[in-house]
């Protein structure tokens, strides 16, 4: 019987900035509200999930965790005037989101005592509230440390993510007139389409990943997230300016 295990992680990368793209191109050009707006926008909701998913992952591997975490936070800042040019409001970008996941799982990993750990997780998870993807990816990032070592562990995590990002998408779909927001039809269907992203990503990682890095490694595979990112930020802010 054929493996359906197929893709590497460098492939899924690949996949989750193409997504991302798809998501900005969304908020940044394009009619808010639209049906193809809203498609891809929902896209996009791949990215994040799958870049935590593999940033546990990475955390479990890396040669030195100081210097992981020192490259989130250069490009996180590096990042942050082309985000904030881009989505039009000052909110923390991805990047210090997933660089919090990443002192998080530090923190799990720590020889601190338990009621430290648990006092300095909830600060963590608290001050992701200004960031981008707030709440859901640090949530994510424990319910994965916590089952790195579980196939199953790791589809219950999605599952409890994707359940906790269609509740909280709801009231923002629902229509302004709408006396209870969180039973309008219209806003769960769309809560739903939302979530799909976040079961593309268990898919991706979870079934279709052959727990690889590409046989051709290179910096590229390194480095072109980090510069991808603020880059096509930019231009897609440029492209709007001009439009302006």
């Amino acid at each position: 019987m054929k493996t359906c295990k197929v893709l590497n992680r460098d492939q899924i990368k690949l996949l989750a900035i193409f997504t991302m793209t798809f998501n900005h191109i969304s908020h940044v050009l394009m009619t808010p509200g639209s049906v193809l707006s809203e498609v891809f926008e929902d896209i996009g909701y791949f990215t994040a999930m799958t870049m935590c998913f593999f940033l546990v992952e990475g955390y479990q591997y890396t040669h030195s965790k100081k210097a992981y975490a020192k490259r989130l936070l250069i490009f996180a800042l590096i990042s942050q005037i082309p985000y904030v040019l881009a989505v039009g409001f000052f909110q923390l970008n991805v990047l210090f989101t997933l660089l919090i996941c990443f002192l998080i799982l530090c923190v799990m990993d720590s020889q601190m005592k338990n009621w430290q750990k648990k006092l300095l997780l909830i600060g963590l998870i608290l001050f992701t509230i200004i960031c981008d993807w707030a709440i859901i990816l640090a949530i994510a990032a424990i319910l994965f440390k916590k089952n790195e070592n579980s196939p199953r562990g790791q589809a219950a995590a999605y599952g409890i993510v994707t359940a906790l990002f269609w509740f909280l998408n709801i009231p923002g779909y629902a229509p302004p007139d709408a006396a209870y927001p969180l039973l309008s039809g219209y806003a769960i269907l769309h809560g739903f389409y939302a979530s799909l992203g976040l079961i593309a990503s268990a898919i991706a990682t979870l079934v279709l990943y052959n727990g690889k890095k590409s046989e051709k490694q290179t910096n590229f595979h390194k480095w072109f997230f980090y510069i991808y990112y603020p880059a096509h930020l930019l231009v897609l802010w440029a492209i709007h300016f001009i439009q302006t």
